[in-house]
């Protein structure tokens, strides 16, 4: 009897572990793009400052290890241009702000004027808010394609943003 119920929990434990690998996916190897590979996708970040110039964000000051980093200005800004140096097919982009008082921040991820994702936040003072702009379906991302993301401000309050992080397809 006792062998019974330790074949029954082997075969239990193997389809369970199979199962696991199935759902997880076998694809035999680490998906996560590092840092040069990054770069070498996407160049910077030019932000659109209302009534101001525009900003030049290098994308390694936007995606390295420090959460808002003093180079990285409060403005009110009005749109994120992604800076691309080849194609590639997006699953979109998740980041934090904060802002300097409370206001509703609305974005929009945008392939040239389609737009394909939209995330609202009621952000509140110097609290960090999470903004996921995550897609369904990869969208094909060529270079001389418009890939942005528009931002609607309640009560045109400053915020910062940081910690970008884009999800890529295999092409």
């Amino acid at each position: 009897m006792r062998n019974k119920i330790l074949i029954g929990a082997g075969i239990l434990l193997t389809v369970f572990i199979v199962f696991l690998i199935i759902i997880c996916g076998a694809s035999g190897g680490d998906k996560t793009v590092t840092q040069d590979e990054l770069t070498q996708t996407i160049e910077s970040v030019v932000c659109d400052v209302q009534d101001e110039n525009s900003i030049n964000y290098n994308i390694s000051l936007l995606t390295n290890d420090t959460q808002f980093d003093n180079e990285i200005l409060e403005k009110s800004y009005s749109q994120i241009n992604i800076n691309k140096l080849k194609d590639f097919n997006s699953h979109g982009v998740v980041f934090r702000v904060r802002t300097t008082a409370d206001t509703t921040l609305t974005f929009n991820l945008m392939k040239n004027d389609d737009v394909l994702s939209t995330f609202s936040v009621e952000a509140l003072t110097q609290e960090i808010e999470d903004v996921n702009l995550v897609i369904d379906e990869a969208v094909s991302i060529s270079s001389t394609d418009n890939f942005y993301i528009t931002i609607e401000n309640t009560n045109n309050a400053t915020f910062v943003f940081d910690t970008l992080i884009f999800f890529f397809d295999e092409v």
